[in-house]
Parts: structure tokens; sequence; C-alpha cells
């Protein structure tokens, strides 16, 4: 069996990095903290905005929101 492998996603922009790694994370909360099931998860979209220092996610089409990066 493989070894898990740690993984972290930074943006390098305008002289800064911002860490991306749980972003998933803050979506998959903000669909459970809406009231909605875990296992009702279908999809998360998440757009990273660089330039407003931003990620705006939609889960399931249903929930959607702002990560201060």
């Amino acid at each position: 069996m493989a070894a898990k492998v740690k993984q972290q996603l930074i943006m390098q922009f305008g002289g800064r990095d911002f860490d991306l790694t749980n972003l998933e994370a803050e979506a998959r909360k903000a669909w459970k903290d809406a009231g909605k099931k875990v296992g009702d998860l279908e999809s998360i979209d998440i757009y990273v905005k660089p330039e407003e220092a931003a990620a705006y996610y939609v889960v399931n089409k249903e929930v959607e929101g702002k990560i201060e990066l």
C-alpha cells in the first residue's frame, strides 16, 4: 500500500502567497452549515480570484459563498 501523500496548494500573486489547500473543506463546511446532508453532496465548484484575494464557491448549484484568502 502506498504512503499517504501530503499535498499543499499555494498560489502566488502580487508578491503574496495564498494557501488554497483548505478551500474545498470550507465549501463542504458551508454546505453542512446550510443544513444540507453530506451524503447529498454532488459537486463543488471553486473560482479563485487572486486580484480580489478571494475565492468563490458553488456547492451542488445551491449553496454559494465567498472565502477571503
